[in-house]
This record gives structure tokens, C-alpha cells and sequence, in this order.
């Protein structure tokens, strides 16, 4: 089921920097270097594939970021909500 305006609001304040985004949730992760950027990239692939619910992900030198949503559901769900916190446990 797709959130409310008020719980997607209520969910976000609990997860430091990810922010709506025409309809998904993201958040940009600098990384000290390339190779730990690749690297949390694979922890974020082995989590994504435990929830077996998966983000767009943009690799950007030591930047990643991750945007998600729940396609199927056309929006953003708690599935969403659950990957993204469990991405913030990775780093």
C-alpha cells in the first residue's frame, strides 16, 4: 500500500538525508574513495536482493545514489522504507 503524504513525512524524518523525488525516495552517499563506493554498492545489491526489492543505482566517482520506489504499488511503500534503512545500517 502506498503511504500517506503525512507518513512518507513522518518515515523521512527518521532517515537522515532521503528526500522525496518526483514520487521515489533518494539519497546521495559520498564515499571516502571509489573502491568503498563499490563496495557498499555490492552490501546495497546483497540487501536489495534479501528484500528482493530493488533501487536504481547511480555510481558517480565516490558518489552513490540510491532511489527507490515501489513500481508496482505506484509509489513509494514501506518496502521502500525498509530498504532505505537498511542501507543507512550498511554505511
Amino acid at each position: 500500500m502506498v503511504l500517506s503524504q503525512s507518513e512518507l513525512t513522518d518515515e523521512l524524518s527518521r532517515l537522515n538525508g532521503w528526500e522525496e523525488v518526483n514520487g521515489e525516495i533518494q539519497k546521495t552517499y559520498r564515499l571516502e574513495t571509489f573502491p568503498e563506493a563499490i563496495q557498499f554498492v555490492h552490501l546495497v545489491a546483497d540487501l536489495a536482493e534479501s528484500l528482493d526489492h530493488h533501487p536504481s543505482i547511480l555510481i558517480e566517482y565516490r558518489n552513490v545514489t540510491l532511489t527507490v520506489s515501489t513500481h508496482d504499488e505506484g509509489g513509494i511503500t514501506e518496502k521502500d522504507i525498509t530498504l532505505a534503512k537498511g542501507c543507512e545500517e550498511l554505511v
